[in-house]
This record gives structure tokens, C-alpha cells and sequence, in this order.
């Protein structure tokens, strides 16, 4: 069987050398960082401890850690905090979603020295804040005029963000022309023929909705994530002419998710892993981030969404040791989970929301995930030391 470091050597075969060293040093920061950038680890011992069958079938994001959900701004500009990451979207059982939240709080509790008392409870109120939700059937949105505790605070500081002061820090002029800083944190440099080639790529979008009146002024290769870092990715200056106003363009290369091989569960056909990933998110998000669409660049398919400063994370960081203040943001988090899945019950394949009811009164499974999470939580240890002690 191969080990943890040869499985990671080759989900990462091919990534270019300055990449592969920033993805290297991310995954040696912590537990927690490693966990996040390793999914297809996860995903293979879930299918493989938990002899995974499922029997009711729900749209889940498939990365669902506590850093996945974030706040962005819709097509109607109004500013959402919801699931925000779909590479790994798939139609599967609720399980593995529940799973792979649970562990990363079991992951984020030990980072923070929590008792184990504690850390049952916590796990316990989590799972109640879920299937409770997905009893009661409505599918809602977390608003921020009725946000408390640490949402309130996260929205009040989402409210100071301003698009033009986050564009002017990543800029600078030259000669006139607006140009992307490439500083190597994050944006690197790309030679001109590449840069034409991205543009070819965008083009087509430029005929209709909100990339109509825009100019592509500049583009670089972004760096930015932790699973998906080394996957192609560049940031494009846009100018709009009927507003006059700068936007910054997120352009990501998609890839299969890492459970497409390992549930057994009947696809919907989509034309390219990008419209995958974005129908995944229109299906379980309450609105869609601005600017939505995919394209196509030598072969390759990318989803592209608008870059902004309201498109920020929660934060392990954000907690330092207040596990309590963490639970409680880990409960409205899996109150989120559960309303993407009604959301997008019905649709292509998934269970109805009555399905869904049925499953989450169980017990049994409940019980199931809680433990297997702690066994793919001290798996994850295990697979950490492994890799930090590689030199």
C-alpha cells in the first residue's frame, strides 16, 4: 500500500518547482493547514473505514473544513457568508460532508489543547445543529442584520472592506497603465505569450452580462489556497467602461474531484469539471458570487468568479485558544451545511428533502460519524508527523 507522502507526490505530480515548494512549506504548518490541503487523503479512508453505501444522496462541496466557508458578493452586490468552495463537489451521501467538517473541528481542538469533554459536547451540539435543520426542511441564508456573538463582529469588519483600497494594494502604476503587483505572495509573473493566451480564453465572456463593457488590463498567476495551490490560477485586471471602475477577476483551473472515483454513485453528465463545480454551487449556495461563469484555456477548464475584499474566510486564527466562541460559529456553519443540502435536494440526482428528513432522524450514523471522525482526525495526525519529518 502506498504511503501518505508517495499518495501526496503523485495527486501533486507535474506542479512547477517555485509551486511545489509553497505548497510543501503550507502543508509543514500545521495539522490543521495539512488537513486542509489534503482532501484526497480524507477521502480515501472515509470510502475505505465507513465501507461507504450511500442510500440517500445529497449535493455536498466535498471539502467542507472549517476555512471553506467565507463571505463574498452575489450577482445583486449584496454581500452573502455561505459554503465558498466546490473543486471537489459531487453527488454522494451527506456522510462524508459531516465527516469532513467534524474532523477539522476534532483537528482545530487539538491544536487548542481542548479536553476531551469538551470536545464530545462540542461534536455532539454540532451533529444536533445539523440534523435539526434538515428536519425542519427550509433551506435560509445567514443574514448579518440578525448576526450575534463572533458573526457580528465578522460582518462589522466586513463592512470596512472597500473594493477600490483592496485593488490600490495590488496594484501600482506605471506609464499610466494600472498593473498587477507581482510580489510573489500573491501574484507571480507571467511572460506575454501566456497573458495573450488568457485573454483568447476570456473573450468570449466579453459579448454579454457583467464582462460586457470590460478591458482586460493585466493578469497574473495568483497564489492562493492550500489544496488547490499549484493548480493554474491567475488574478485579471479588468477595467469596466460604463462604470469606470476597476474589478479584480479570480480565474482557477478545475480538475475531477478527488471522490470521483471512490463513490459509487451515479453522475449527472456535465460538459467539464468547471461546470461541475459551478452548478454545485448555484445548487446549494443561497445566491451565486459575481461574476460566475467558466472557460477554457489549451484544453483546460476554469471557473472564474470575481476577486474582492468582501471574498474573506473564518479563521482558526480568528480564535486563538476560545474553542467555546469557535463552537458556536462551528454551529452556525453546520446550520449552513445542512440548508446547502435541501437546497439542493431534487436536483440532478439528489434525494428529495423528505429523503433527507428520514435520513437525519437515525441515530445510528450520527453515532458512526462522530467516531470515525475522531479515527480520521488521529489519521491525519499520523499522515503530518510523517511528511514534517521528511526532509
Amino acid at each position: 500500500m502506498a504511503s501518505a507522502i508517495k499518495k501526496i507526490d503523485q495527486y501533486n505530480a507535474g506542479m512547477p518547482g517555485p509551486l511545489h515548494e509553497l505548497k510543501w512549506n503550507a502543508l509543514k504548518e500545521s495539522p490543521f493547514r495539512f488537513y486542509r490541503g489534503t482532501c484526497h487523503l480524507f477521502a480515501e479512508d472515509f470510502v475505505k473505514l465507513y465501507k461507504y453505501k450511500p442510500k440517500v444522496r445529497a449535493w455536498i462541496c466535498g471539502d467542507l473544513h472549517f476555512e471553506n466557508f467565507g463571505s463574498y458578493k452575489g450577482e445583486n452586490r449584496l454581500v452573502y457568508f455561505d459554503l465558498n468552495d466546490f473543486d471537489e463537489a459531487i453527488l454522494a451521501g451527506p456522510e462524508p460532508e459531516v465527516a469532513r467538517f467534524l474532523t477539522s473541528i476534532i483537528i482545530a481542538a487539538t491544536q487548542m489543547k481542548v479536553a476531551a469533554i469538551g470536545l464530545h459536547k462540542a461534536l455532539h451540539d454540532i451533529m444536533v445543529a445539523y440534523t435539526a435543520t434538515v428536519l425542519n426542511g427550509k433551506a435560509l441564508m445567514l443574514e448579518a442584520e440578525v448576526a450575534h456573538g463572533r458573526f457580528r463582529e465578522y460582518f462589522e469588519r466586513l463592512r470596512t472592506f472597500d473594493r477600490e483600497a483592496f485593488i490600490a494594494k495590488r496594484t501600482f502604476k506605471q506609464k499610466g497603465a494600472l498593473l498587477l503587483k507581482q510580489d510573489d505572495v500573491h501574484f507571480m509573473q507571467l511572460d506575454d505569450s501566456r497573458k495573450a493566451r488568457i485573454y483568447e480564453g476570456l473573450s468570449p465572456l466579453l459579448g454579454s452580462g457583467r464582462f460586457a463593457h470590460f478591458v482586460f488590463e493585466d493578469v497574473a498567476f495568483r497564489i492562493a489556497g492550500t489544496g488547490s495551490l499549484g493548480l493554474e490560477r491567475y488574478g485579471v485586471l479588468c477595467f469596466s467602461k460604463k462604470k469606470g471602475k476597476h474589478y479584480l477577476i479570480d480565474v482557477k483551473e478545475t480538475r475531477e474531484s478527488c471522490y470521483s472515483k471512490l463513490i459509487k454513485v451515479k453522475q449527472p453528465r456535465f460538459r467539464n469539471d468547471a461546470e461541475r463545480v459551478n452548478m454545485a454551487g448555484y445548487l446549494m449556495q443561497f445566491n451565486s458570487p459575481a461574476f460566475s461563469s467558466s472557460i477554457n484555456i489549451d484544453g483546460k477548464w476554469f471557473v472564474v468568479k470575481e476577486l474582492q475584499p468582501l471574498s474573506d474566510r473564518m479563521s482558526l486564527a480568528d480564535f486563538e485558544n476560545d474553542f467555546g466562541s469557535l463552537c458556536a460559529v462551528a454551529k452556525e456553519m453546520a446550520v449552513l451545511m445542512a440548508y446547502s443540502h435541501i437546497r439542493s435536494s431534487g436536483h440532478l440526482g439528489s434525494s428529495t428533502a423528505d429523503d433527507l428528513r428520514r435520513f437525519a432522524e437515525k441515530k445510528q450514523w450520527q453515532k458512526d460519524i462522530i467516531e470515525l471522525s475522531g479515527i480520521l482526525a488521529k489519521k491525519n495526525a499520523k499522515y503530518y508527523r510523517e511528511f514534517t519529518k521528511v526532509e
